[in-house]
This record gives structure tokens, C-alpha cells and sequence, in this order.
């Protein structure tokens, strides 16, 4: 009985049959199905409009500056001939989640507890723990709307099948195709760095999996070699020299192309300093020189958001709260349930699911962001996993003649579909444009604009430099006033506008420092401009701009526009009108 729910080291379900194949599909295709449905029509908020931007102009998007969504994102605004720039970034968001959840199903399938009483009953596990994660809320929302966590996702579960599909090959002593496959996961993995480096908590994790599977099966490998003796010794001396011992299964050969292979997608970092040269519409941190360029892809100029050891502790508790929002607790168990399962057996895939979630976490508890649960994706591919696995095994424990009866788990993704379709169906989500054209619309010609932060400057952003609206208008950001890259790209669209400063290096400055730059470049910009332009400011710049009390503030919309407190009535009354 032990040996019948425990089956230790089971050999791992290949090759896929026809049905398995054709419900990977089928849940791709359900899955995105229901994102085109539900996709945000336009732009969005947090980064949407920036994101949306920077592919279609080519430009740098904030640190890391991620190169290949932005190439990918290009293509998908040049050859997708459906909606507007917007929907069709969307789309790809939505694209990269359905393939993700694809991965999810192949991923369980593979190492789910095999049922050989009846295909049906083995693939429902798959199905369900896939399509748990389609509809969790994050991943979701992630799925339809224009940002990079659906395309890192792709990449992290795109890589686990493959780490998967390695030991499978190293198991059977298939040389030539495990070699393939680190290879493979090698480029992929460098690849995946120009996107985003959140799929740095698999680097333990699969370090450790190579080294543990190599170890494993080195015995294999030592029978082997001595089965092709004849063959070795006709080898040469370099040869023998540029490799390891047999038994540890990684020549020295095979590493260097490993490592090879790692850089080369790597190289596509080039085009932070190639495109920054050519002073784009948004270049964010001008990373045209290599101090810039390497402060922008490490990130540091969010250091900000980092916390002490102290800080980042407090807030684990309330960062593992995330999962029960998620998933529902009952599902959250089956998932549990998995985890001493998995423990028995397949001890190395345990230590390296273990090894991801402790690497995101510990990452992630350091932010003070307020979308954090937006970088614990990993972590809830990995709980959808065990979800599958789990209800895997709940079927291989049941008699046989009450298996049919799991042919009702097929209803539980559409718990989390009801529940979380309402806050996830942006079909009719305009209220970004619609704030977006808000700004923009009640402005006088050629006004200069000061908005404050990402939700007031984004969708702005994306209806000047992409749908062209406005383009008289000098829109200027609070936040980045001191970024002498922000001040360069003005002057290049608007040269009548008059900035009068130097330039300053804002690497010196602390955080302190800053708001101070902020508010005499603003003052500056308001004295050099204000009788030559219109002028317009948020809320935010109006509290912390420290101009309350030279100027007269007109409600203008959502902005306000700056008149001098001597300003006489008659021109008062004509600008009111």
C-alpha cells in the first residue's frame, strides 16, 4: 500500500500522448480566450503608459531598462493589425500568460503521480492546477494589461520544464540530449536577464539541481565510460586534459559553452547605449556612457525602496499573507498536502522549488513598494504546481470506481474565475485614458505641464508620443526634474522652452538633496516660462513645490494653472473663460 501512494522516484511520464498534448493546447487556448475578454481596451495605469511608449518609440524604459520587451514589443505594435497600439500590447501581456499557463499544465503532467488506470483522470491534476493559476487575481491582472511580469513568468516556468527534461535525459544516460537541454536552459536563461532579473531566484535553485542530478547519476556514468573504454583512449592528451572526472557528467567543454551561451543573449544589453545615443523620446537614465549605463540595469537609483534588515523582516508575515488572497485556503491545502509527497519523492525537484520561494522572498520582503505582490509570481506558479500535484495525488489514493467522480475537479477553476472575474475584467477600462485626455484637453496651446508621479505622467505620456494627441504640450515630470536625461529629452521636442541651469551629476545626490534640486529647477522653470507659456501643475508638485505663495492657483481640470497674485482682474476673468 506504501509503494502505491508513495511512489518513490516513479519514472516520469514520457512521451506525452496525443490527448496530453492536445489539452496543453486546449488550456492555452481557454486561457487566452478569456484574457482577450477581459483585455484593458487601452492604457492603463502604474507602468502602461511608459511601457507602451518605449516600445513604440523605441526608447529606454525605467532600470532595469528591459531590451527585449521593448524589441518584442515593437513587433507586436508594427505586425499586429488589431485595435489600437495599446490593446496590442496588452495582447502580448496576455499572449505570454496563456503560454505560461500551457507550461504550468506540462509541468505538472510531468511529474504528477502517474495513473495508468485511465488518461482522462491523469490529465485532470494538470488541467485544474493550470487553470488555478490562469485566474488567480495577480496573474490575471498581469495578463491584461501592458507590463513585463507575464513575459518573466513565461521565461521561469519555460525554464523549470526544461531543468526537468534535462534530469529526464541525464536519468537515461542520454548524453547528447542533456547536453542539449543545459545548453538550451543556458541561452534562456541569459536571455531572460535582458528582460527582467527576477528570474535570478531560480539561479540557486537550478545550481543546485545540476550539481544533485549529476552527482546522482554519476555512477551511471562511470559504467558508461567504462563500456566505451576503446573510445577513450583514442582520444588525445589535450582532450583528457580540458575535462573533468567522468563522474561529475559536466566537461570542462561543455561548461564553457554553457557559459557561452549564458553571454551571448546577454549582448542585448547593447541596445540601452546604442538607442540612448540617439536621444529617443523617453530615455530614461541615458544610459549612453557605462556609469549610466551600469546604474540603470543594477537598479540604483532604487535604493530608496530598499529597507534594513530590521524593516524587511517585519514585513514577511504580512508578505506570506499574499498566498491565502490568492488562492482560496482549501486549495492552499491541497497544496501543502503536496509538499511531504514531493518530499519522498523527488527530493531534488522539493529542494528546488524550496530554493525559489526562499530566494523570492527573501528579495522581495527588501522592497517597500506598494505593487509588491506583483514580484511573488514565481512563488504562485510554484503554489499552482503543488495545487496539481496535490489533487495528482488525491486521484492516485481514490479506489478505482469512485475515480470518475474527479471529473467534477474540472469545476474548480471556476471558483477563482467568479470570484476574481469582477476586479480582472478590464474590458471597459478606460478611466486611464480617460484621466490621460482629462490632463491633456482643457490645456491652452503650447502649455507646460508638471505632473507628479507615475499615474498623472504615464498616461499622458502615452497620448502625446503615441497616439500624437497634443503635441504642442511640454510635459515635465516632478519626480524627474533633477534627471538632466528628463531635461534633454524636453529640449529635444520643445527648444522654445527655456531651461536655465546647469547640469548635475544626480549620482552625488542623497535623497535629501533631491527635493531641493526639484524645487529650484521647478521655481527656475516657472520664472523663465511663465510669461511666454501657459503653465499647469498637479496637486502634488502644487504641495511640495514650494511656490504656494507666489502664485494664484486656477482649477484647470485635474491640474492647476499658475497666474502671479498681481494679476489683475480683467485677465483673471479672460482666463477663466
Amino acid at each position: 500500500m506504501k509503494n502505491r501512494w508513495f511512489p518513490k522516484d516513479e519514472p516520469i511520464l514520457e512521451p506525452f500522448s496525443q490527448i496530453d498534448y492536445l489539452c496543453g493546447v486546449l488550456v492555452l487556448f481557454v486561457s487566452f480566450g478569456i484574457y482577450l475578454y477581459t483585455l484593458t481596451p487601452t492604457v492603463g495605469f502604474h507602468d502602461s503608459g511608459e511601457l507602451i511608449t518605449v516600445a513604440y518609440t523605441l526608447g529606454i524604459a525605467h532600470p532595469p531598462g528591459y531590451p527585449l520587451y521593448t524589441l518584442l514589443g515593437k513587433v507586436f505594435c508594427t505586425l499586429i493589425p488589431i485595435g489600437n497600439i495599446a490593446y496590442r500590447m496588452n495582447m502580448e501581456s496576455a499572449l505570454f500568460a496563456s503560454l505560461t499557463v500551457m507550461m504550468v499544465y506540462f509541468i505538472i503532467l510531468k511529474f504528477a503521480i502517474r495513473n495508468p488506470q485511465s488518461a482522462i483522470i491523469r490529465i485532470i491534476p494538470p488541467i485544474v492546477g493550470s487553470l488555478i493559476l490562469a485566474f488567480s487575481p495577480t496573474f490575471w491582472e498581469q495578463a491584461v494589461i501592458a507590463e513585463k511580469y507575464t513575459l518573466n513568468a513565461f521565461f521561469f516556468t519555460l525554464l523549470i520544464f526544461i531543468l526537468l527534461k534535462w534530469e529526464e535525459s541525464k536519468s537515461k544516460i542520454q548524453n547528447l540530449k542533456s547536453k542539449i537541454y543545459l545548453c538550451l536552459f543556458s541561452f534562456l536563461l541569459g536571455l531572460s536577464f535582458c528582460h527582467h532579473f527576477q528570474t535570478i531566484y531560480l539561479v540557486p535553485g537550478s545550481i543546485f539541481f545540476v550539481l544533485a542530478i549529476s552527482w546522482k547519476n554519476r555512477k551511471k556514468f562511470k559504467a558508461q565510460s567504462k563500456k566505451s573504454f576503446l573510445l577513450s583512449i583514442l582520444k588525445t592528451q589535450l582532450s583528457r586534459f580540458v575535462s573533468l572526472p567522468a563522474r561529475s557528467g559536466l566537461p570542462l567543454s561543455l561548461m564553457l559553452k554553457i557559459a557561452l551561451l549564458f553571454i551571448l543573449p546577454i549582448t542585448l544589453w547593447i541596445y540601452l547605449p546604442l538607442r540612448a545615443n540617439q536621444q529617443p523620446i523617453l530615455n530614461w537614465g541615458d544610459p549612453s556612457n557605462w556609469d549610466n549605463l551600469i546604474i540603470h540595469i543594477t537598479g540604483q537609483t532604487y535604493g530608496i525602496y530598499f529597507s534594513s534588515i530590521k524593516g524587511s523582516f517585519s514585513r514577511l508575515v504580512p508578505h506570506l499573507n499574499f498566498f491565502p488572497s490568492q488562492f482560496s485556503l482549501y486549495l492552499l491545502w491541497i497544496g501543502l498536502m503536496a509538499i511531504p509527497i514531493l518530499l519522498w519523492r523527488k527530493l531534488t525537484i522539493f529542494l528546488l522549488f524550496a530554493l525559489i520561494f526562499v530566494a523570492n522572498i527573501i528579495h522581495s520582503i527588501r522592497y517597500t513598494i506598494v505593487n509588491i505582490q506583483d514580484y511573488y509570481l514565481p512563488s504562485f506558479i510554484l503554489s499552482a504546481i503543488l495545487i496539481g500535484f496535490g489533487l495528482s495525488f488525491i486521484t492516485r489514493l481514490t479506489p478505482k470506481h469512485l475515480k470518475p467522480i474527479f471529473l467534477l475537479f474540472l469545476l474548480l477553476p471556476l471558483i477563482p474565475y467568479h470570484t476574481n472575474y469582477f476586479q480582472n475584467n478590464r474590458s471597459k477600462s478606460y478611466f486611464a485614458y480617460d484621466y490621460g485626455m482629462n490632463i491633456l484637453k482643457p490645456l491652452k496651446e503650447d502649455a507646460i505641464i508638471f505632473s507628479y508621479g507615475d499615474y498623472d505622467t504615464f498616461p499622458p505620456d502615452y497620448l502625446l508620443y503615441v497616439e500624437g494627441r497634443r503635441r504642442d504640450i511640454t510635459a515635465l515630470c516632478w519626480t524627474f526634474l533633477p534627471c538632466d536625461w528628463h531635461i534633454e529629452s524636453i529640449e529635444n521636442l520643445h527648444s522654445k522652452v527655456s531651461f536655465p541651469f546647469n547640469k548635475i551629476a544626480i549620482k552625488n545626490l542623497k535623497y535629501c538633496d533631491l527635493q531641493a534640486v526639484r524645487r529650484e529647477r521647478l521655481q527656475k522653470i516657472i520664472l523663465e516660462n511663465l510669461f511666454r507659456f501657459p503653465i499647469n501643475v498637479g496637486s502634488g508638485v502644487k504641495q511640495e513645490g514650494g511656490i504656494e505663495e507666489g502664485y494664484l492657483f486656477l482649477p484647470d481640470s485635474f491640474f492647476f494653472r499658475l497666474m502671479e497674485k498681481e494679476t489683475d482682474k480683467d485677465r483673471l476673468k479672460v482666463e477663466l473663460e
